[in-house]
């Protein structure tokens, strides 16, 4: 079986939840992408862009399963760029899949298709689609969740998991950098905001619990635990052993602080920490009701206090703490 994007945080994960289970994994990396996730895992690694017919079809050459994880995760990068990757890289990859004869693809959405309902609304996998077109990544994902399903109406076998947010050991997303600031800086500072957060490895197991159980054209969110991330900054410094003041930050503070980041970003070429569409996000949350996926899935929970120790354990490995 084939995992695009299984050097990622997520697609790692996925990649060592198939070796456990006993299959036998192949991974599409992009060339020059970083594979350090993958070291000691006996997979197949191809190097080559999705976004070419030539090297999918290739890639899934004799291939049953198909994990499509692949996906540019950016909150700065253009959006023609995220909607190449993110949506006509995805009908390429289906379109490639369906050429090939793929008995199964789980195509991997995101929660911003379906969050965003509205402070303490939680999101199910029925509701509409709220975040607008403000934010380039949340758009793109929701247009290429349209796609997967075209191809569902076209035959393909295709079943769509949406992880809420990611947390565990490896996150060098917005995640983890939140908590490694929280913890280094002498105050911690959190947006005021309500999310769904779940282990990167129970969102492994869904994936392939997907694979195994999921229904056509089925979408199936995949979280765990709905709180504010204030709550989860906190709890991350109760657990290190720290004593230190959390501040919240309203959007109305944050705002001002993302436009001027965004500009500064744009003179110096480099990538602000946030930016305006990420901080109206904040006002409507993104918490989820992962209850579809642990019903007719078997989806697993893990203590949160559990991932949290795994991720400090991580970072005082690396020396990020003392």
């Amino acid at each position: 079986m084939l995992v695009t994007g299984g050097a990622g945080f997520i697609g790692a994960e996925v990649v060592r939840a198939l070796l456990a289970a006993g299959h036998d994994v192949s991974v599409l990396a992009l060339p020059g992408e970083d594979t350090s996730r993958l070291a000691g895992l006996e997979v197949r690694l191809l190097r080559g862009d999705m976004r070419s017919p030539e090297v999918i079809r290739a890639a899934l050459r004799g291939q049953s399963w198909l994990f499509h994880v692949a996906a540019l995760y950016s909150l700065w990068a253009p959006r023609a760029l995220l909607y190449d990757v993110n949506v006509e890289g995805t009908r390429t990859v289906l379109e490639a899949a369906l050429a090939e004869g793929v008995e199964r693809v789980v195509h991997t959405s995101s929660i911003a298709v379906f969050g965003g309902q509205g402070p303490g609304v939680d999101a199910t996998e029925e509701s509409p689609y709220a975040l607008g077109t403000r934010d380039p990544y949340a758009h793109s994902k929701f247009l290429s969740h349209g796609v997967a399903l075209s191809f569902v109406r076209r035959g393909l076998d295709l079943v769509i998991v949406a992880p809420t947010g990611p947390l565990g050991p490896g996150d060098r997303g917005q995640t983890g950098q939140l908590l490694l600031d929280a913890l280094r800086n002498p105050v911690a500072l959190a947006p005021r905001c309500e999310v769904n957060v779940a282990d990167v490895r129970v969102m492994a197991a869904g994936h392939l619990l997907a694979a195994e159980r999921g229904r056509t054209g089925e979408s199936y969110l995949l979280g765990d635990h709905n709180l504010r991330l204030g709550a989860l900054v906190r709890r991350a410094i109760e657990l290190a052993g720290l004593r230190k003041p959390v501040l919240e930050l309203p959007t109305a503070a944050l705002l001002p602080l993302a436009h001027v980041l965004a500009g500064a970003a744009q003179l110096s070429g480099g990538r602000p920490p946030f930016t305006p569409a990420a901080v109206h996000i904040t006002r409507f949350g993104l918490r989820a009701d992962p209850a579809k996926a642990r019903r007719e899935l078997g989806l697993p929970s893990r203590p949160l206090d559990e991932t949290l120790r795994d991720v400090l354990a991580e970072l005082r490995a690396l020396g990020c703490l003392p």
